[in-house]
């Protein structure tokens, strides 16, 4: 059981468009951003009626967790995107946000080569301790969802409230996702049914949550392709499998991998490349700072000064390795 309270609700409902992380910063964090009320919500340029409805905006109690951007639980990649949504309502785990996350995601028509490779991607992917990601669509989504759920976990970011699910046949689906330890997440009020206009906002958060996309299957006319575009904009891989030659399912991939994209040539192979356990560990400054320590704290434990931290730190940010978050924190960005 969780709650979004009042302030949370009407950001939900009243504040799109508004940069709350980068607001918040600049006041000094969101506890201070929540204490200024109406002058505060004005200073961000919203309309006095805007205002005045976010603020009375009731509280809202449902069924399962609650996290707001001012959460430490708050996935760290999403929390870094401009305009991230104020809340995530989350069936299931939300430790499987937390894991390195890689999106799995093509077209609702799959064929059967593209079921395949989906599924065994998904199974790949989740073996090797990464989330996989995906829109719990038919097709594509669905199969990275069930190899996924085969040998570790998988996220859903769903374009509807969690009182729905889309499409019904996935009922089965999503439980097994909850019930093996991963999550059915939502940025949108728990009551809202599933509207066309909805998904391509939901294919930015997908792109916004994980390192890399990689796109199975994908017609030139596809919300996959979205996915990939919102992606690169986010500095984050993109990854496409090529598929065969004049099959319509193919042609968005072929397109990403004119644009440069990177092809997957073997499921395993790119998997254990990126993901093998042999990878470098990280410098324990980075780690502690990625738990949510600010700069200080972590200064004083490694026995370093912050200002030789925020110098490593601001050639990292340039590199992708890391992204700044609210509040003096950092998080792994899509190239750490």
């Amino acid at each position: 059981m969780g709650v979004v309270e009042r302030w949370w609700a009407g950001a939900r409902l009243h504040g799109r468009g508004v940069d709350l992380a980068l607001a918040a910063h600049r006041v000094g964090g969101f506890s201070e951003l929540q204490r200024g009320g109406l002058a505060a919500l004005l200073e961000l340029g919203l309309k006095p009626e805007r205002a005045r409805r976010w603020l009375e905006t009731p509280a809202v109690e449902v069924p399962w967790s609650v996290l707001t951007l001012a959460d430490p639980r708050y996935p760290r990649a999403l929390a870094a995107v401009p305009s991230a949504p104020a809340v995530l309502e989350v069936d299931g785990d939300v430790e499987a946000l937390q894991a390195p996350a890689v999106a799995v995601v093509g077209t609702r028509n799959s064929t059967s080569y593209g079921t395949a490779v989906a599924r065994h991607l998904g199974q790949a992917l989740a073996k090797a301790g990464v989330t996989v990601v995906s829109g719990l669509a038919r097709g594509i989504d669905g199969q990275a969802h069930w190899g996924a759920a085969l040998a570790g976990r998988t996220a859903a970011v769903v374009a509807h409230g969690l009182e729905h699910t889309a499409p019904a046949r996935h009922k089965r689906l999503r439980q097994e996702i909850v019930a093996r330890g991963g999550a059915i997440v939502s940025a949108l009020p728990s009551a809202t049914e599933p509207r066309p206009w909805q998904f391509p906002i939901r294919n930015q958060w997908v792109a916004g949550l994980v390192e890399a996309v990689v796109v199975v299957e994908a017609p030139l006319k596809s919300g996959a392709l979205i996915t990939a575009t919102r992606a690169a904009e986010l500095a984050r891989d993109v990854v496409v499998v090529p598929g065969r030659l004049g099959d319509p399912a193919s042609r968005g991939c072929l397109r990403l991998l004119a644009e440069g994209a990177e092809p997957l040539e073997d499921v395993d192979e790119w998997v254990a490349a990126r993901f093998s356990t042999s990878r470098p560990q990280r410098e324990r400054w980075l780690e502690l700072l990625f738990e949510g320590h600010t700069v200080g704290e972590v200064a004083r434990v490694v026995g370093r000064s912050g200002a030789s931290l925020l110098a490593d730190l601001s050639m990292r940010e340039l590199s992708g390795e890391v992204v700044r978050l609210p509040g003096q924190r950092y998080g792994p960005g899509g190239r750490a």
